[in-house]
């Protein structure tokens, strides 16, 4: 289709065989990937983000950016001719597509107060719009040169926006000092998957030497995942700073229910 096409039907297999570590992290960042697509579920079911006025809670940017990360990145490996080298990405982003599209359902059924009539014709409005999008862009790619790497860089800045999706709650962590609103969990997988798909951009931009479409794809690797991996790491520096506060902070509170300061004891406690 295009030259990156082109490396796709030989090139890459060949240079996966001969560097098997780089397959390994491919393997490995996708797996984290699949249990970062997975986070959302957890952190609705956990904290019972379904119930009542807590839906507003409910992660709802990030489940939406896991979404269309998952679609653009499925769209790039099927509008390859080769599909062999993107098994595992293919794997854990369909899943992952599968799952927070489900949640997606789920958050609208509860935000339409389980009217199902509404939530029918919400539903297949999403379903359309979304095999609308996949269809045009799908099309786009087959018939004109060049693109394939378009969708890539799509798929590259949605990446960024999903790990950082975190970054929301930022400005209630600094001004409660609450280190609880930040997902932890999401932090702790964000941080593994984009060291390893960060790792493997640093070793496939080293051992494609001389191969410009690998190199240039091997640079969308690193720098994606770099900027979440900086990002993320800021978020976990904040976390570690305000839960190793957290004594100091209990501390404080005890001192104003003693001396009775209501108002201290609203702005401190957890």
């Amino acid at each position: 289709m295009n030259s990156f096409l082109n490396f796709h039907e030989g090139k890459n297999l060949r240079m996966l065989a001969s560097n098997p570590v780089s397959t390994i992290l491919n393997w490995l960042g996708n797996i984290l990937a699949l249990l970062f697509f997975a986070t959302p579920l957890y952190q609705i079911f956990k904290k019972r983000l379904y119930v009542g006025s807590k839906i507003k809670n409910m992660p709802l940017f990030l489940i939406l950016t896991i979404i269309f990360n998952c679609l653009f990145w499925l769209l790039q490996a099927f509008s390859s001719e080769d599909l062999g080298s993107w098994v595992p990405l293919l794997i854990s982003n369909i899943i992952g597509l599968i799952m927070n599209v489900s949640l997606l359902f789920f958050y609208l059924y509860i935000f339409l107060q389980k009217d199902i009539k509404k939530f029918l014709g919400y539903g297949f409005f999403v379903v359309d719009l979304m095999i609308e999008i996949s269809y045009l862009i799908f099309r786009y790619v087959v018939e004109t040169n060049g693109s394939f790497h378009l969708i890539g860089l799509v798929a590259t800045v949605i990446n960024i926006l999903m790990y950082s999706s975190p970054l929301q709650n930022i400005k209630k962590i600094m001004k409660e000092k609450k280190y609880e609103a930040l997902p932890i969990l999401t932090l702790i997988i964000g941080l593994l998957t984009t060291l390893t798909f960060l790792i493997k951009g640093i070793l496939d931009y080293f051992t494609s030497e001389g191969e410009e479409d690998a190199q240039r794809s091997a640079v969308e690797t690193m720098v994606s995942n770099g900027i979440s991996f900086l990002l993320l790491g800021i978020l976990a520096g904040i976390y570690t700073y305000f839960f190793c506060n957290k004594k100091e902070r209990e501390e404080i509170t005890k001192e104003d229910i003693e001396k009775g300061d209501v108002e201290k004891i609203v702005d401190t406690r957890d």
